[in-house]
């Protein structure tokens, strides 16, 4: 297919890849998508809270929905326990990752990443025509003290955090994080935390925010099963969230979003369940993948990566029995795929379709 640009009006910048196959792609290559069950997105498999669903139709839809959300940012407060002013809602975290790369990021700026991270931090840093470095050799290492000299080094406005990383799983201590903010006043650090549901301690404290060098995104597409409705939020000192409030879009989040989101944070028993289930099911497929001769890579988050020498090849030969997994190659990692958790007796199916298919010798360290 072949794409025309503009190149006297538009700068070029590379398309933002998330590499998973959609379901409605299935069909194109001859697969039912009814006949497959998808390990590929970190969706909750109980979904959304039934009260979720109450909420959503009660949403007011032939007026604008309340500007700045502030309702859903009030009952994100209290979940937290922090101040609504430090709280702003949006559109998925995508928008506010996009939102702050606009505000803190000027061209010849320069901004940082693990390597092999969300691909959308790139594409933020270079809208907003800064340059985008990424840090850390062992991609499956503490990337953190590898961001101290690189900090020193190349001096960056903003530095983003995804931990635990999608998709290597990989997390950090709190005191790590803590460290950065503290020595390094005159950097923004982005700790999106999509993935934090699984952890046993917070990676930070409510008087981190009043450092005002940090920000921390959360999403409500994961867990909370809200990925249709599009909802992430940031949370961060009073100054840095007012500017992004005055930034952002106006009635950026529908109505819908924001009644769904009130009552998911309210079902706390719904959450509970999801998270003792993603738990178990994690715990119960690496146990059966390992069984079956496979390397996987240790995870902090829901997700975990399984090597398989050649994930595109090995993405396909799932699909014949009737399992979607994430090929890594977008993130940079051929060689991997990303499983998340589902139902008991469908992961069942995937650990026949493990045993099934020959393990790849083991990558060496």
């Amino acid at each position: 297919m072949t794409i025309f640009t503009d190149d006297r009006f538009f700068r070029k910048i590379p398309a933002s890849i998330h590499g998973g196959i959609d379901m409605q792609e299935l069909s194109l290559i001859g697969i039912d998508p009814s006949k497959v069950i998808d390990f590929s997105a970190n969706q909750s498999p109980l979904g959304p809270s039934p009260s979720v669903v109450k909420a959503m139709a009660n949403a007011i839809i032939s007026c604008y929905p309340d500007r700045d959300a502030l309702p859903l940012a009030a009952a994100i407060a209290e979940y937290h326990n922090l101040l609504p002013d430090q709280v702003v809602v949006g559109n998925g975290s995508t928008e506010i990752i996009r939102l702050v790369a606009q505000l803190a990021l000027r061209p010849g700026d320069c901004a940082i990443a693990p390597t092999n991270t969300f691909g959308e931090y790139r594409i933020a840093t270079l809208l907003a025509g800064a340059d985008y470095h990424t840090v850390g050799g062992n991609t499956f290492d503490d990337a953190l003290p590898a961001f101290i000299p690189a900090i020193a080094h190349l001096q960056p406005r903003v530095c983003w955090l995804c931990l635990p990383n999608n998709p290597t799983g990989m997390g950090a201590q709190p005191s790590e994080i803590a460290t950065l903010i503290h020595v390094y006043p005159e950097v923004i650090f982005v700790l999106d935390e999509a993935y934090c549901d699984l952890l046993s301690e917070p990676q930070w404290q409510p008087d981190l925010l009043s450092r005002g060098n940090l920000i921390v995104l959360r999403s409500m597409t994961k867990s909370m099963g809200l990925a249709g409705l599009r909802l992430g939020y940031a949370l961060g000192g009073t100054s840095l969230m007012n500017t992004l409030r005055m930034a952002k879009p106006p009635w950026n989040v529908n109505d819908c979003a924001q009644k769904a989101g009130i009552a998911a944070l309210a079902d706390s028993e719904h959450y509970a369940k999801t998270i003792a289930m993603l738990r178990q099911e994690k715990q119960k497929l690496i146990d059966g993948i390992t069984g079956h001769g496979w390397q996987v890579v240790p995870s902090a988050a829901a997700f975990f990566l399984v090597y398989v020498g050649n994930a595109a090849v090995l993405t396909r030969q799932f699909l014949e029995y009737g399992c979607l997994v994430r090929d890594c190659t977008s993130f940079g990692l051929p060689q991997y795929i990303r499983v998340s958790p589902r139902y008991p007796d469908q992961n069942l199916q995937l650990l026949t379709a493990f045993g099934q298919l020959k393990p790849w010798p083991a990558k060496e360290e």
